[in-house]
């Protein structure tokens, strides 16, 4: 004969269900926040991962192109001095531009006179890198055309590329960003012609294969963090390093920066162009 169950019996019994109803919640409710938190972690770990992979993969695709200036560097620019390979002892200018930048056309306006002095005097050696993002503004890829040959002139002729960056953003030369008119070949070797490139090399220049090159060494820098400038949330151009360090030139009028540029070098304006003082900073000090 089974033994009645007493109402106390029946309401403990009923507790305990409930607690026990609570505890799986419970676990199922920590369960749930615990796969949360990894599913978010994997996701930000996921995302690191990814965006460290683009720019490994960008840096190994700019190291596969084969057609390149003989002097190109790993990081997809062109070293130069007055003499052709780079000189020890002097600091080493890098310049980020693209030819079609109407912002790098006012800062080289400026700047371009120092620097060929600079340059030509063997006080610096310039690494130049010219990008091409402004492609997007124009109808025929100006910017890749007009980089493939400011590096294949750095290659050939390195006395005469700063002055062809000057001629490439002339005034009465520089096409519009904004309102952007076809322009060939012909016009920008003839740049190159008016910088005191030799009419063979200006021509070889434009119908040379460096395009891929160019363009595969600005998908690279633009992911480079390293070159990101006070103010700014990406890459953006001019860009000017000194042996690695950028020159954070934004708050400097144009009308200064050729004075602010020496003295960044810890040379005396005075000295510029004076090929027998060097620059104090060195080959790889920070800037002055």
């Amino acid at each position: 004969m089974t033994k009645p169950v007493a109402n106390g019996d029946k309401k403990l019994a009923a507790v305990n269900a409930e607690r026990r109803q609570q505890t799986l919640i419970g676990a199922l409710a920590c369960v749930l926040v615990v796969a949360l938190v990894l599913v978010v972690v994997f996701a930000v770990v996921r995302s690191k991962q990814q965006s460290g992979t683009a720019i490994d993969q960008a840096y190994a695709k700019l190291q596969q192109v084969t057609d390149k200036p003989s002097n190109a560097t790993k990081q997809g620019g062109v070293l130069i001095s007055v003499d052709g390979a780079a000189k020890k002892h002097v600091p080493t200018v890098e310049m980020y531009l693209d030819p079609l930048c109407p912002a790098c056309a006012q800062v080289d306006r400026a700047l371009n006179p120092t620097l060929e002095k600079l340059f030509s005097a063997g006080q610096i050696n310039v690494d130049v890198h010219a990008v091409t993002f402004l492609n997007r503004a124009s109808s025929d890829k100006y910017s890749t055309r007009a980089a493939s040959s400011l590096a294949y002139v750095a290659e050939h002729d390195p006395k005469h590329a700063i002055a062809f960056i000057g001629e490439l953003y002339a005034e009465d030369y520089l096409p519009s960003e904004s309102n952007y008119a076809s322009t060939s070949d012909a016009q920008i070797a003839q740049q190159a012609v008016k910088a005191g490139v030799s009419q063979s090399i200006a021509e070889a220049s434009v119908t040379n294969g460096y395009g891929s090159w160019v363009d595969r060494a600005t998908t690279y820098t633009i992911d480079r963090t390293e070159l990101v400038q006070n103010g700014s949330s990406g890459f953006t151009t001019p860009l000017f390093r000194i042996n690695g360090h950028i020159w954070e030139r934004q708050q400097i009028d144009n009308t200064e920066l050729p004075e602010a540029f020496a003295k960044s070098l810890g040379l005396p304006w005075s000295d510029v162009g004076n090929a027998k003082v060097l620059p104090s900073i060195g080959s790889d000090g920070a800037i002055a």
